[in-house]
Order: C-alpha cells, then structure tokens, then sequence
C-alpha cells in the first residue's frame, strides 16, 4: 500500500537559537499529530534590539504519513475498520435517517431584553 503524505505549515521562536526554535515547532505539532517524517526549514529570521538578536524564528513545513484506517468511537490507531478486502467497514456507524424534533419554543421576547440575557448594561 502506498502511503500518502501531508505537509503543515508551522511558525515558532526561541530566544536561544534557530535549532531550539525548531525543536519547540516539532514537540509542540508531535502533540496532535502522530508519524512525523521530516521537518523542512522554509524560513528564518531574527527580531533584532540595540544591535543584538533578541529572538530567532523560524517558519517550517512538517510532514506526516496520513492514516488510513479510522474507527469512529475508537482510540487513535485502531486496525478494525479496514476489513481483508481493504474497504473501510462502517457497520458500526449510526445514521440518522429523521431530523430530530424541533424544540418546544414559545414565541416572543426579545434577544435584547435583560430578562432573555440580553440587551445593553446600564
């Protein structure tokens, strides 16, 4: 199977040097995106104050493998819903067939009266 991959832009600083600046672009997407492959350095530059580098920034591209298998209502990861035949199993999924019945709301008032918790302080 083929994999196919995404690529995200990300921005991030450090007051220490560009590699710390990439290090902090990388842990913080690590912590919502799983299987990432490569980081590139699209940009940098430097915030400059009394003649001295007061903060390095980088603007890098991250890429990760996309994932393929999905269980709804299942941990991140799970196999179960590609069957031997690679097509996606989605018996367990609930489809709603009838809208759900409107709420019973009386009519009148106003969104800006203090007693519906609207309208103007005073």
């Amino acid at each position: 199977m083929s994999t196919i991959k995404k690529v995200i832009e990300v921005l991030a600083s450090s007051e220490k040097s560009f590699e710390d600046a990439l290090q902090r672009a990388l842990t913080e997407a690590s912590t919502t995106v799983q299987g990432i492959k490569s980081i590139y350095i699209k940009d940098q530059s430097c915030r400059v104050r009394d003649n001295k580098i007061v903060e390095y920034r980088i603007t890098a591209k991250i890429s990760f493998e996309v994932m393929h298998k999905w269980v709804p209502n299942h941990a991140v990861g799970a196999t179960e819903a590609v069957g031997s035949s690679g097509i996606p199993d989605y018996s367990g999924v609930e489809i709603k067939t009838h809208p759900d019945e409107p709420l019973d709301v009386k009519p009148g008032g106003s969104a800006t009266a203090p007693e519906s918790g609207g309208g103007y302080s005073g």
